[in-house]
Parts: C-alpha cells; sequence; structure tokens
C-alpha cells in the first residue's frame, strides 16, 4: 500500500471509529464531545491496584499533616465552604500520552490555600499525598503552590465518577496523571526526600509533561 494510501486509510479508519463512539453516547456526553471535553465513559483508567474504594461521604475526612504548625482534617463539607476555582485541564499517562489523555475542566481547592492554613515550616521540600487505595505519589512544595494545582471534588460541573477518584482528587495540570492521586485521603508535609510509588520506580519528581 502507498504510504498517501496508507494515511488516507487511517484517517478513514480514525473517523470511523470515533463516529462509532458518539453514536454510543448520550446527549449528555455528546455535549461533552463538542465542548472539546471528554465524556466521562471515554476517560483512560489506569490503577495502581484492582481496587475501587467506595468512600461514604459521610465518613470522608482528607487528613493534612506533618511538619506543619496547624496540621488540620477537613471533612467534604469543609472543602465545599473553601474557595475554590475551574481549570480546564488535559490529564495524560506518561506510558500513552495520545491516546490515554482527557480533556476536563476540574473544579476544587487550591492547594495552595490549604498550605497557607496549616503554614508547613521552612524545611519542608515535599508533599506526599495518600490515595484511599494505597498509592502514593510525591509533590515538590514548588509545584504544589501552583495556583492551578487542586484538591479536586467535581469534573465538568458533576461531582467525580466513583473510578475517577470520588470524591476528592487531586489534579496538577502541566504534570504527567501519576500525579493526580485518585481518592485522596492524606496530605503529609515533609523535609525529607520521600518518594511515591512511581517515583521510587524512577519517575521523575518534577513530572512536568
Amino acid at each position: 500500500m502507498k504510504l498517501t494510501n496508507r494515511r488516507n486509510f487511517l484517517k478513514l479508519l480514525l473517523i470511523s471509529s470515533s463516529l462509532l463512539v458518539l453514536g454510543r453516547l448520550s446527549i449528555s456526553e455528546m455535549q461533552h464531545a463538542q465542548n472539546g471535553l471528554t465524556p466521562f465513559g471515554s476517560w483512560y483508567v489506569v490503577q495502581y491496584s484492582q481496587v475501587v474504594p467506595d468512600i461514604l461521604l459521610s465518613n470522608y475526612v482528607l487528613t493534612v499533616d506533618g511538619e506543619v504548625e496547624n496540621p488540620v482534617q477537613l471533612t467534604y463539607q469543609d472543602l465545599l465552604t473553601m474557595p475554590s476555582i475551574e481549570v480546564k485541564d488535559t490529564i495524560q499517562c506518561v506510558s500513552d500520552p495520545y491516546f490515554l489523555r482527557a480533556n476536563v475542566v476540574w473544579k476544587g481547592v487550591p492547594l495552595s490555600n490549604i498550605i497557607d492554613m496549616v503554614k508547613p515550616k521552612p524545611s519542608v521540600i515535599k508533599i506526599v499525598g495518600y490515595g484511599a487505595d494505597g498509592y502514593t505519589a510525591d509533590l515538590p512544595i514548588e509545584k504544589a503552590n501552583d495556583p492551578n494545582v487542586l484538591v479536586t471534588y467535581m469534573a465538568d460541573g458533576k461531582p467525580l465518577p466513583q473510578v475517577h477518584g470520588y470524591p476528592v482528587r487531586l489534579s496538577v495540570p502541566g504534570w504527567w496523571g501519576y500525579t493526580y492521586i485518585k481518592w485522596l485521603v492524606r496530605l503529609h508535609f515533609t523535609s525529607k526526600n520521600i518518594l511515591g510509588y512511581w517515583e521510587s520506580l524512577g519517575y521523575p519528581d518534577y513530572a512536568k509533561k
């Protein structure tokens, strides 16, 4: 097959696949697609384990501790009452950023606001986040202070889907998806060079795309 014909064939295949996907979408999902957002049903799923935590809002607590002056425990309602922003983002998996990606509008509390609340000691260099499934990732304090890094509780105007971190996850625009901790239950401030799960296997702390 000539190169030009091959390219045309691949284009037709991509268009056909897209039409098949759109044919299975609801009206709401099609509106997502028209707005440049990825329908929830088409988000990629990469997990540390096979466990999908089932967290009740009434039991949810985000523990913020470590080398800080004012450790806190924040409920879901606490987060809802705090100042929030929306950030449009493309989350991508480092292993296959072309196909494993999703366009989304996150809503949540800027992590920098929580940092100001707990007052970390000057020696702190990292925040280590913990998911309810046992997953961990570390975030350098410089990136954590980026105003677009959010403790997120909504995506595209709706609560997070369970498989994508309900009720709360971290979103880190501009960095690879392994830093976006799902089912976030703890933020630990430390002056030690503690590594998260993928970071301990060689992935960079500075996960800029």
